[in-house]
């Protein structure tokens, strides 16, 4: 089953490397080395920001309730 996932990753990769006219490493560098670690960089971002901007509004929401 495993073999076959891989199988067809690579038939994927070298069906983009025929489409693109780039081989089959450069679209695998691309992927693997570029562009996954930078989606993970983008999320680890994003999350960050949505984390900050929960916390001020707990913050805001906390102080506001003591104030009562």
């Amino acid at each position: 089953m495993i073999n076959d996932f891989f199988d067809w990753c690579v038939l994927v990769l070298e069906i983009m490397a025929e489409y693109t006219g780039m081989s089959y490493e450069l679209i695998n560098i691309l992927i693997f080395v570029i562009l996954q670690p930078l989606l993970i960089l983008i999320f680890f971002y994003l999350w960050q920001r949505e984390r900050k901007k929960f916390r001020e509004i707990s913050d805001f929401h906390d102080y506001h309730k003591s104030e009562k």
